[in-house]
């Protein structure tokens, strides 16, 4: 007998675990069930199962006549019938043919199936008209509910599982879209943003970081953040992260891979997570370098034309009674009857009116430049129209003077005669700076296109989208202190003893009125470097 048991539960394993549809297996079983002669069943079964919202049994799987059962036992209330005293009891329920309402003409044994004590659902399996109970069939039947409660629970948790997975991935997808957007948003920030461990070490960065610090490139993740901006502007930053002072920006002065200096905008906070505390920093940077030097050359314009309306207004006052005393300065001069001495006082008058009158000159040439008429002009035939007006000077100095012009020089767009006045005033200076045995060295090249960002950056009145010819106009003479050097261009400012301070006044602004610019470079004992940028056609 066990054998038989054995061997009978043995097959309704293997058919359990056949590659096949759940309900496909479902049914070999009961099919299977129903065919052994030992059981002595009718080839009809019925299979229920809890419906969880309702509570309620309901027919999931028939076979044979049970095809046919009334439709009021598609669903079966638990503790109604023997279907539902089995599911509420979770014991096999047995009715032999004749005691049953509505099924007279067979029986029936209806056998829970449980996994772990929770109940799965029922079989329900017909016996003919004479079938009288019987333990064989009643252990079979249990043992069978038994695998196919598991195989339905293991199916259903293989179902939830895969809900769980489908959910999984969605909330990955949902996650890594979110990710994707707000990576997106911190890429196209217009500042930079940096992300630091505690120790000030950079985990991340978007583009505009890696653009403020271009010299870094891709090795930008993984500085220190000492490194990159500097000790004293880190320790700086990391203070104020740690106490939350994100309102409070401050300005920071950092030294490029070249030397030159950047001015950043910065404010920081700390960077925490749930339940870990603060574990970095949050940094925003922006490069207001350039907005500094655009800031501070419009305050230039603005302190310079004021100046020069001030130096028009006098210079037109002044004018008028300088004539009228040279006027009278010639009149003494012609009285025959004056002595040798009033004569040279006269002539001395007439002199410092001259003088004044030059004077005034300047100013008006800066208070009121003429209008440039710009056309397409080559530099070295600019040159070519200085040189005999300074050469003499040169030579008496023993001063050299080297050109380098290459052939492929384009023209520029200038006013031709106010270049020459321009380029004279700088010869004229660089001449009194070196005095005797010096050098006078100019180097002209046009910038190339991948070129011009990095001067953009350094000469902030550059545009970007136009070709330009740049020029250094060197000498080797005494040069200037820093002080000297910031205010070169201011009107009325000169270190000379009797020079009027609007030469390189008047240089800056006709370069201006040209489209032109111009900067400095000086250290004392080492010489003096303007350099020069002309558009081009």
């Amino acid at each position: 007998m066990k054998v038989f048991k054995l061997e009978v539960m043995n097959a309704v394993l293997r058919k359990s675990l056949a590659p096949n549809l759940l309900k496909d297996r479902l049914r070999a079983i009961l099919s299977y069930l129903t065919a052994i002669e030992e059981l002595d069943l009718d080839a009809a079964a019925a299979l229920f199962l809890v419906e969880q919202d309702t509570g309620k049994l309901v027919r999931t799987i028939t076979l044979g006549q049970a095809e046919n059962h009334r439709p009021n036992c598609d669903q079966v209330f638990f503790g109604r019938c023997y279907c539902g005293m089995a599911a509420r009891t979770k014991k096999l329920q047995f009715v032999a043919a004749g005691n049953n309402d509505h099924s007279p003409s067979h029986g029936h044994y209806c056998v829970p199936m449980s996994v772990d004590g929770s109940l799965i659902g029922v079989i329900t399996l017909f016996t003919p008209q004479f079938h009288a109970y019987s333990e064989l069939t009643a252990d079979i039947l249990i043992m069978a509910a038994e695998i196919i409660g598991t195989l339905i629970d293991n199916r259903k948790m293989d179902l939830q599982l895969i809900a769980l997975v489908n959910d999984l991935r969605a909330s990955i997808g949902a996650l890594r879209e979110e990710k994707d957007f707000s990576e997106s948003i911190i890429q196209g920030l217009q500042h930079g943003l940096v992300i630091t461990d505690e120790q000030g070490t950079i985990q991340k960065c978007n583009g505009a970081a890696k653009s403020i610090f271009d010299w870094f490139g891709e090795g930008l993740e993984g500085a220190s953040l000492e490194t990159v901006i500097g000790q004293t502007n880190s320790e700086q930053i990391l203070s104020r992260s740690a106490c939350r002072t994100l309102a409070e920006e401050s300005e920071l002065t950092v030294k490029t891979a070249d030397g030159s200096q950047m001015v950043l905008r910065c404010s920081a906070i700390a960077r925490s997570l749930s339940g870990k505390g603060d574990v970095g920093h949050i940094i925003s940077l922006t490069d207001i370098s350039e907005w500094r030097h655009v800031r501070k050359e419009m305050e230039k314009m603005n302190r310079l034309s004021t100046i020069a309306e001030i130096a028009s207004a006098v210079a037109h006052e002044v004018r008028n009674p300088l004539a009228g005393i040279k006027i009278m300065a010639q009149s003494i001069e012609e009285n025959s009857g004056m002595t040798d001495e009033r004569i040279e006082c006269s002539r001395r008058i007439i002199r410092q009116v001259d003088r004044l009158n030059e004077l005034l000159t300047d100013f008006f040439s800066y208070a009121r430049p003429v209008a440039p008429k710009k056309r397409q002009t080559a530099l070295t035939e600019i040159l070519s129209e200085i040189k005999p007006l300074i050469s003499g000077k040169l030579v008496k100095q023993r001063i050299r003077l080297v050109e380098n012009f290459p052939d492929d020089l384009p023209e520029v767009i200038a006013d031709p005669n106010q270049l020459q006045q321009v380029f004279l005033n700088l010869f004229l200076n660089a001449i009194d700076a070196i005095r005797q045995e010096g050098l006078i060295e100019i180097n002209a090249r046009i910038l190339k296109s991948h070129e011009l960002p990095l001067f953009c950056k350094a000469h902030h009145l550059l545009q970007r989208d136009i070709p330009y010819v740049m020029l250094h106009f060197r000498d080797n003479g005494a040069g200037m202190s820093p002080g000297a050097t910031e205010r070169v261009f201011e009107p009325f400012y000169t270190t000379k003893t009797n020079g009027s301070g609007l030469g390189m006044s008047i240089v800056y602004r006709t370069l201006r009125e040209n489209d032109a610019i111009i900067t400095v470079s000086s250290a004392e004992g080492k010489g003096t470097t303007f350099t020069l940028f002309f558009k081009t056609g």
